[in-house]
């Protein structure tokens, strides 16, 4: 049999208008104007022609990606999103060929349209030449270009104000992808995934895990209103109608080779989140701290936070992006990266106070009812509190230009000391405070004793105002009701507060005084443009004469001065020199 005069290269197929489009342009034989429609858009790459002669591409070029990003934004507020052909002339579909890199293209579409659209690239060859399939998914909110928005009418883009928008395709559900009709039915999940699915929901809800497997889905909001189709969501968890969409590894030391490795095709995604969690259970080691009479299990990776980074990897991910979310658990490391991007108005910086905004809502609503996350609001925020009870760092959350989200856990067998700190805290609902977490992170840092509004509203992700109200809530928490976890410094009157650890929690925290010191003074010096003998041994926990004593060295080495010639005297304080103050 002779072979196709077009093939597609990985992953192998577009939506149907594309297969149509791209078999009547290896067929040669079509009418130009029936070529493009709604939800095609046949596009050249800007620049490439030159009184009538086509030039040679290049794998980066702007001049391309711009127009090709505008395009793109168009079709994502239009109903059911749509493809770009990239390669083609729209007017007498001549094939010219494409030459731009993919994974370029597709991070400059996502930098040119505000971060908010991830498009699947895909490569096609077609009678000798490379084409480009860019699939568009019909984004969650209005994507606009240059502040401009546009959606697609016929074969045009029109511009469009975002108000319409929102009133039109974006009102309510229909801006969920996952609430879309898929072509996948009831009959399309297997007697694994009912068993999973029957298993997970038996010790939350019994009643409803009994129910028939329709009326089970249907209670989920997994079928597509009255019908026997499954929508998208019920697709994406249930049917193992695509590829694998967890790749997971493990390795016991970074560089080793990977003893265990879950890539399987054929099961749908609720099986991989069972198989994958109880892979990572077993590879999580488990340490038991005794509490009076409770024994607690604590993990390397607190157990909540590292289901909660690979359900979030899985549930808050791009699902038009075919690629796996990967799951790469190194030792005591585990590290999560998702195809797409934070959604609008998240980012790093805010991560644990926004409000959650999840990209597929009906998605979100089934996987919460099966227990599988924690509730709106609170999965990354109990991330942060989890490794630092333990004695670890804060998560590591990044988006990286694919785009892709990556969130990196660093583990370690549990600093006893420090855990049983947090359970001593008082009131009781304290050991699950972020805010008394972060602080207390914060505050036990050799370099950053102290506390001040302004220092931990980045850290708390917070305005100044707030953070100071957190602060002066924490300073009345107790360690086991007795001692005060911070202590509010001694400064001037009108000088804005600031706070350290107490003694009693530098001692059960085993904090002793740093040999840097004199950081910690410089450090107070420049914020506050002055520091005193009583400030620094608040800082430092230095005894009285040894505070005098470092900072006469400090102020004699030329960093600070003196506030008296005498060097003495009720509020005798030193300075920041005149040479040292910012311009």
């Amino acid at each position: 049999m002779e072979a196709p005069p077009f093939k597609f290269f990985d992953p192998p197929s577009p939506d149907a208008e594309a297969r149509r489009v791209i078999t009547a342009l290896a067929a040669g034989d079509y009418d130009p104007e029936l070529l493009e429609s709604a939800s095609v858009d046949l596009k050249e790459e800007a620049g490439r022609r030159s009184n009538g002669v086509v030039l040679p591409g290049s794998p980066q070029n702007n001049r391309v990606a711009r127009p090709l990003a505008e395009a793109a934004a168009c079709m994502a507020n239009t109903e059911g999103g749509g493809v770009l052909i990239v390669g083609v002339d729209g007017r007498t579909g001549a094939i010219i060929g494409a030459d731009t890199d993919t994974d370029w293209l597709r991070t400059r579409i996502y930098q040119l349209t505000d971060r908010r659209l991830t498009v699947n690239i895909r490569v096609a060859e077609v009678r000798g030449k490379r084409l480009l399939v860019i699939s568009v998914p019909q984004a969650v909110e209005p994507v606009p270009f240059h502040g401009k928005y546009r959606r697609r009418q016929g074969k045009n883009c029109v511009e469009v104000t975002s108000t319409e928008l929102l009133q039109g395709i974006f009102a309510g559900m229909a801006a969920d992808p996952s609430y879309q009709r898929s072509t996948a039915t009831v009959g399309a999940i297997s007697p694994g995934t009912e068993t999973a699915l029957r298993g997970r929901l038996t010790p939350i809800d019994p009643g409803k895990a009994a129910l028939p497997l329709r009326d089970l889905i249907l209670r989920l909001g997994l079928v597509f209103e009255d019908t026997e189709y499954l929508n998208e969501a019920g697709r994406i968890l249930l049917s193992a109608d695509s590829g694998p969409s967890l790749d997971y590894t493990y390795r016991e030391v970074p560089g080793g080779p990977s003893s265990v490795r879950i890539y399987e095709s054929g099961l749908s995604l609720l099986e991989e989140i069972v198989l994958v969690d109880a892979t990572a259970l077993r590879n999580n080691p488990l340490t038991e701290i005794t509490n009076g009479f409770e024994v607690r299990r604590v993990h390397a990776i607190p157990q909540r936070s590292l289901r909660e980074a690979i359900l979030n990897g899985v549930c808050h991910r791009e699902w038009t992006d075919p690629a796996p979310t990967v799951v790469e658990h190194i030792g005591y490391e585990l590290r999560v990266t998702s195809p797409g991007g934070l959604m609008r108005g998240i980012t790093t910086d805010n991560i644990i106070t926004h409000p959650s905004v999840p990209r597929y809502r009906t998605l979100m609503n089934a996987v919460r009812q099966l227990g599988l996350v924690e509730q709106q609001g609170v999965g990354v925020d109990m991330m942060f509190a989890d490794l630092i009870r333990i004695g670890s760092t804060p998560p590591l959350i990044e988006v990286t230009d694919d785009p892709s989200v990556r969130v990196i856990l660093s583990g370690r067998r549990p600093d006893e000391d420090r855990y049983h700190f947090f359970l001593d805290l008082r009131p009781r609902g304290a050991f699950n405070d972020v805010d008394a977490a972060l602080v207390v992170w914060r505050a036990s840092n050799p370099d950053t004793p102290f506390l001040t509004a302004d220092s931990c509203a980045p850290l708390l992700q917070r305005s100044p105002e707030d953070a100071e109200t957190a602060l002066r809530r924490l300073a009345e928490y107790k360690l086991g009701g007795v001692h005060g976890l911070l202590t509010p410094m001694t400064t001037p009157d009108g000088a804005p507060p600031a706070w350290v650890l107490s003694q009693a929690a530098r001692e059960a925290l085993r904090i002793r005084p740093s040999r840097e010191s004199s950081i910690h003074a410089l450090a107070w010096l420049r914020e506050r443009g002055r520091i005193s003998s009583t400030e620094y041994c608040e800082i430092t926990g230095f005894s009285h004469a040894t505070a005098i004593a470092h900072l006469k060295a400090l102020a004699e080495a030329g960093h600070m001065e003196p506030s008296s010639p005498s060097g003495r005297g009720r509020g005798f304080h030193y300075l920041l020199p005149d040479n040292l103050r910012d311009p």
